[in-house]
């Protein structure tokens, strides 16, 4: 019995180009592994068995693929990751509160508007612009420019620990965002997904603010 792993079935969907929300047909004498299973059920892909021998050519010339176009959230290969967002609030919550004990309300305010952004995302609300949500965000194009002027793609420590308490709160948010995004990417890079590649330059943006936010 040939058994595929996640790994392998990755592999085959990227070498091969299976396109997602198709049908995997499994040859006689193979056995999905419950995360093989798992991650093409998160992309849509329906599993048959077939009597068919066993061969990564014979799923390449085989392979039944239905394509269908994402219309709605409901579709979206990125619908059973939304609630991971809801990690955010308490911790935007804590920001609002000690920015608020700090008598800084302009930042607490614009925490306000990134958890009603994150809330709305989880809500299923999912736009093409971070700008859309509230008049005074900045667009995602400006985001964008910001991030690339101030390297925010580095791993290394941003901070340190003479930040003052609010700032190193602000920083774990910032933190905890670029790992959801970052997971999201991971899980949904072979998706052709609209609403995906949105959450993921929604997630992109709110990095953005927090830090300058944090930074500023």
């Amino acid at each position: 019995m040939s058994v595929l792993t996640e790994s392998k079935v990755r592999k085959m969907l990227k070498e091969y180009n299976y396109l997602e929300s198709g049908i995997f047909e499994l040859r006689a004498g193979e056995k999905l592994t419950p995360a093989a299973k798992g991650f093409l059920n998160d992309r849509h892909v329906k599993v048959v068995n077939s009597n068919k021998s066993s061969s990564a050519a014979s799923h390449t010339a085989n392979a039944v693929v239905v394509h269908k176009s994402v219309t709605c959230v409901e579709e979206s290969a990125v619908l059973p990751h939304l609630s991971k967002l809801m990690t955010l609030y308490p911790l935007l919550l804590k920001n609002q509160r000690e920015l608020y004990q700090e008598y800084q309300p302009e930042k607490c305010h614009q925490i306000g508007h990134l958890l009603n952004v994150i809330e709305s995302i989880v809500s299923h609300r999912i736009h093409d612009d971070i700008c859309e949500y509230h008049e005074t965000l900045p667009n995602n194009v400006e985001l964008q420019a910001i991030r690339v002027a101030k390297q925010l793609d580095q791993r290394s420590v941003m901070l340190n620990y003479t930040a003052a308490s609010w700032q190193l709160s602000c920083y774990e948010t910032y933190i905890a965002c670029v790992v959801l995004r970052k997971e999201l990417e991971e899980a949904l890079s072979s998706q052709d997904d609209s609403f995906a590649i949105q959450t993921i330059n929604l997630l992109k943006a709110i990095e953005v603010l927090l830090w300058l936010i944090t930074s500023e």
